[in-house]
């Protein structure tokens, strides 16, 4: 900390910025897992296949975590609606589109 002139209050706080960061990538990872286990149990793949079941996956968590999303403010949660989406979309895709190099045929 000396060597770079930080105090440990700034520690700790890069160390709060970076550890949400890091359970952001975690959920990221754990939805495209989610998105691949769909397309593998109902023996789907295609960018298509993948994009919809991205989202009927997002639809399944937002309808669980509802009462926290509606208490957001309007502009908050049109930003966050966009990020959302965008998300979804694109989870869908590369993981509907990669599916043969992603998901392991079962035997």
């Amino acid at each position: 900390m000396d060597a770079v002139g930080l105090t440990h209050a700034q520690v700790h706080q890069i160390v709060g910025w970076y550890s949400l960061h890091l359970l952001t990538v975690a959920l990221c990872l754990l939805f495209a897992y989610g998105v691949a286990w769909l397309l593998a149990v109902c023996h789907r793949k295609g960018v298509l296949q993948g994009v919809l079941m991205s989202v009927l996956l997002c639809g399944a968590v937002l309808v669980a975590s509802w009462y926290g999303i509606a208490r957001l403010p309007h502009e908050l949660l049109v930003i966050e609606a966009g990020y959302i989406v965008l998300a979804t979309l694109t989870v869908g895709a590369i993981v509907g589109g990669l599916y043969d190099k992603l998901v392991l045929p079962s035997h």
